[in-house]
């Protein structure tokens, strides 16, 4: 077993980005994943002789085990390490990603494709406590900032990347790709970056993490799929369920503060970790909402064809891309709370403004200046989220506390589906198919009832879209109550002994 010293001396040879990009190369794929599943829809059903309902399964198990985890994946880092437990999930995501390609079936693809989330989760929450443990504080904006960026260009690329691998290779290179990445990410992992925290082995206990899983697992099934099983009875008993677990979870949790639970409820007394999930859900309500609503209206409603539509979209986590970079070094000079507001503002504007112009006979070009300022606000906003939010948090705690956040935000965005489903729903009636206006029977519609139904849908889109904006409003309300962080003292005016040691290998 490695030493302390060994340790201490591996780390010291660490350039901090080096390792932050060694990192990243893992969080990307299982990002990546999220999305990269959609462009291969329709050869999956070919393949397999698939139902809709079954394609759309096997993007929602991703989401779901993905969503319904990441708060135990953070905890299991706080307890044995983030890097021994990046690596097993990295095992997990890569092997379950090669079975994927082999899948015979759509039920195994459906079951291995939960797996997949299962191992993204283990991930992804490990990225936080690294970053505060590799970079001193006043370089998390630039750390953040720079982890912002990949995940805005892994929700870009995923979309584009599976369109290449599907025509060019077949949809089952979607998942064979992780394997070399995987491989090198783990190589590079294990070679040169040590665990910046030994394990503690404490026990979680079953039962709570049982509660925990049947809880957020039944809120989670019932917001992705009550819109397609047009919230059935079903649906509102398996989410009550889901609340009556979770409530039941929290009780259970209270219980065990003095020992070792699942969920620390000492985070939330921290003024800023609380904000940051308030903050996280509106964020994650207005980043979901905003790509369908858009979707619908530049496919349906002006009439463009899929890629061009991707292609108008593009804009907006494209210009995030750019601004996350920038936001990081703006932090160090300004600190986080300026930008974050200045972020949230942007975004709740840029979705404002693209409401105001989506209607039937608008151009096109008229969305391009409101989706660069959207992505902008986004590219402002997750830096300095993080970077308020985990400041005030104990080292120790900060794998769950990154699980918390990235679990709330999944819920937010997930809340934005079942919302704008709702309005679709209330707005246009069930008669309709919103890709052609027709009745779903199949008849043909008049000109000018298809110029109604345009209308109609239009309203409905601009409904959504202001949804999302007065959301996000409040999330920058929020954000107005964020704490500044105390003026940092000078080494040579504290007190001798007082010193805090910094990790070994910062400069």
């Amino acid at each position: 077993m490695t030493s302390p010293t060994d340790t201490n001396r591996r780390a010291a040879g660490i350039n901090p980005w080096a390792a932050l990009g060694m990192l990243c190369l893992g969080v990307f794929m299982t990002l990546l994943d999220v999305t990269i599943v959609s462009s291969a829809t329709p050869s999956l059903i070919e393949t397999f002789d698939a139902s809709i309902d079954q394609a759309v399964w096997v993007f929602s198990a991703y989401i779901m085990a993905f969503a319904s985890t990441l708060i135990l994946s953070g905890r299991l880092g706080d307890l044995y390490g983030p890097r021994r437990t990046y690596l097993i999930g990295l095992t997990v995501f890569v092997g379950a990603s090669v079975l994927c390609g082999m899948s015979q079936a759509p039920w195994q693809l459906i079951v291995l494709r939960a797996v997949q989330g299962v191992g993204g989760a283990l991930v992804v929450p490990q990225l936080m406590p690294m970053i505060t443990t590799l970079f001193p504080p006043q370089k998390w904006g630039a750390a953040f900032g720079f982890t912002g960026a990949l995940s805005g260009l892994a929700v870009l690329a995923g979309p584009l990347v599976g369109g290449v691998l599907v025509t060019g290779a077949g949809w089952r290179w979607i998942f064979y790709v992780n394997l070399p990445i995987g491989l090198l990410t783990f190589a590079l992992v294990m070679r040169y970056l040590p665990d910046p925290r030994p394990a503690r082995r404490q026990p979680l206990g079953i039962g709570s993490v049982l509660l925990m899983l049947g809880g957020i697992g039944g809120v989670v099934f019932a917001l992705v799929e009550g819109e397609r099983l047009k919230w059935s009875g079903t649906v509102w008993a398996v989410l009550a369920a889901g609340l009556a677990l979770f409530a039941v979870f929290l009780a259970d949790q209270r219980r065990r503060q003095s020992g070792v639970p699942l969920v620390p409820f000492a985070l939330f007394r921290i003024r800023n970790f609380t904000l940051m999930n308030l903050i996280a859900v509106t964020v994650g309500f207005g980043v979901v909402g905003a790509f369908l609503p858009l979707t619908l209206y530049l496919q349906s409603v002006q009439g463009l064809s899929a890629s061009k539509a991707g292609l108008v979209i593009a804009v907006m986590p494209l210009v995030s891309v750019l601004a996350a970079g920038v936001s990081g070094r703006l932090i160090e000079s300004t600190g986080p709370k300026r930008i974050l507001i200045c972020g949230m503002v942007c975004f709740s504007a840029g979705l404002g403004l693209v409401a105001w112009q989506a209607t039937p006979d608008a151009s096109v070009w008229q969305l391009v200046g409101p989706l660069a300022l959207a992505g902008v606000g986004t590219g402002f906003t997750f830096a300095p989220m993080f970077s308020v939010g985990l400041r005030d948090v104990p080292p120790e705690r900060s794998g769950v506390a990154s699980g918390t956040v990235n679990t709330v935000q999944e819920l937010g965005g997930l809340l934005a589906s079942a919302t704008i489903g709702v309005v679709l729903q209330l707005r246009l009636g069930s008669g309709q198919n919103i890709a052609t206006g027709r009745p779903v029977e199949g008849g043909e519609r008049s000109p000018a009832a298809l110029d109604a139904f345009h209308d109609t849908l239009a309203g409905a889109i601009r409904t959504s879209l202001t949804i999302q904006m007065c959301v996000l409003a409040a999330g920058a309300l929020c954000a107005l109550a964020v704490r500044n962080a105390a003026p940092a003292v000078p080494p040579q005016a504290q007190p001798a002994g007082q010193q805090e040691p910094r990790p070994a290998g910062i400069d």
